[in-house]
């Protein structure tokens, strides 16, 4: 009975697990706010009926909670738009709601069993880089441009950079696995070049500049050396200029000052200055629990000229997105709001802890750590990396619980 058990629980993560990537739910081209509606549910689910969870709360979703109902309060107060205070509340909630489904769910499997969930969802994210591939080349050889803003790009994300790095330089996997490791490797460097990303990029560049300067040894350090010199002077070969015109714009505006040489990036320091205005008018009210969910804020300090679609903004002119995260979270949630959430992470990353022996566990812990840091610092730029994203959660849950279960195992082994 109890291998039978053992055996269900496995196939009810694995079942959640694929939805929690989206395959399923992409599969039936769901518009993206009912994607996210659903996936929501389906970890709300998970946390309030899965073996009597809601008797064993995470302190964490508990907290969240806590935190949002001052938000919330302020925020019809203040007569915020009910949509959007519903998806600020749900979009701070999302991080920890993840993270305790996730403890819940992977707490019933034992440590290799989570491995095989990973390395599952590894292998599904190969066969979606790999679909992408073709489909670039496809479309190139209609007559289509390689380089293309925001459109066409090869599916690739940074956890699985880091777990495809360190799946190759632990020598983990050998023959057709590590050529197809490696061509992962290559799309997530060449992926924000194809779409004239300046995030992206961003997100690459520290992704490659945490493992240079934490984890490598001389002898890899020279390695990353020659092979970004080789990517940098092959994709300089079939790559034209254009790719690079949005950081041209950014050191325009930089130098001009003029707000129509990148309006992107203008936009960003537009929203900080009316933020910290709106914040410092009604300070110190304002400081604790912030404007409230469902926000939005005006540019009575610093026009907005562009950079924004229309539907950002609201019938009275107010704009309720937010770029920068740490000042969404201030303006939201207050600095109660704020500290919460960033203790989480700087927790969170302290838990998992590295051994640098080139093991499985090894590779997994350095790879979360690694997807934390840059989830954090991606939010900065674009807002969906951490905040607001089940995934995220999830994935930390995951990393907590693998090294919970690799402890326990060890310390069973040595008895």
């Amino acid at each position: 009975m109890t291998a039978i058990r053992a055996y269900s629980n496995f196939y009810v993560i694995v079942i959640f697990a694929l939805f929690y990537h989206g395959y399923f739910l992409d599969y039936f081209q769901i518009h993206p706010k009912i994607n996210y509606a659903i996936g929501f549910l389906l970890y709300a689910l998970v946390v309030l009926f899965y073996k009597n969870s809601i008797l064993n709360m995470n302190k964490w979703l508990f907290y969240a909670v806590a935190v949002l109902i001052p938000s919330l309060l302020v925020g019809l107060g203040m007569g915020w738009s009910y949509v959007d205070i519903s998806a600020d509340v749900a979009r701070y909630l999302a991080l920890f709601l993840g993270y305790t489904a996730g403890l819940l769910l992977l707490k019933q499997l034992d440590y290799h069993r989570i491995l095989y969930v990973l390395y599952g969802l590894l292998a599904l994210q190969l066969v979606s880089y790999y679909s992408s591939v073709i489909s670039k080349i496809s479309y190139v050889a209609q007559g289509g441009p390689l380089v293309e803003y925001a459109k066409n790009g090869l599916e690739v994300q940074a956890l699985y950079f880091f777990i495809v790095f360190f799946l190759l330089r632990n020598n983990l996997v050998g023959g057709v696995k590590k050529m197809l490791l490696f061509g992962y490797a290559v799309g997530y460097i060449l992926n924000p070049v194809f779409l004239m990303s300046k995030a992206r990029f961003m997100t690459m560049l520290l992704s490659i500049a945490l493992i240079f300067v934490f984890y490598s040894k001389a002898k890899d350090r020279i390695l990353i050396i020659v092979f970004a010199l080789f990517m940098a002077g092959t994709s300089s070969l079939f790559i034209n200029e254009s790719a690079f015109d949005r950081f041209k714009d950014t050191i325009e505006l930089i130098e001009t000052g003029k707000y129509a040489a990148d309006a992107s990036t203008s936009v960003r320091v537009t929203e900080i200055i009316n933020i910290t205005n709106m914040m410092s008018d009604k300070s110190p009210y304002s400081l604790p629990f912030g404007f409230g969910s469902g926000a939005l804020y005006y540019d009575d300090y610093s026009k907005i000229e562009g950079g924004l679609s229309q539907g950002n903004f609201r019938s009275d002119g107010g704009v309720h997105d937010v770029f920068t995260i740490p000042f969404a979270y201030v303006f939201r949630y207050g600095l109660i709001g704020f500290f919460l959430i960033y203790y989480f992470y700087l927790y969170s990353y302290k838990r998992i802890l590295v051994y640098n022996d080139g093991t499985h566990q090894d590779t997994i812990a350095k790879s979360i750590k690694l997807f934390v840091v840059v989830s954090i610092v991606a939010d900065l730029f674009v807002p969906v990396h951490a905040y607001g994203n089940l995934q995220f959660g999830f994935i930390v849950a995951m990393g907590v619980v693998l090294q919970s279960k690799f402890k326990t195992q060890n310390n069973s082994l040595k008895k």
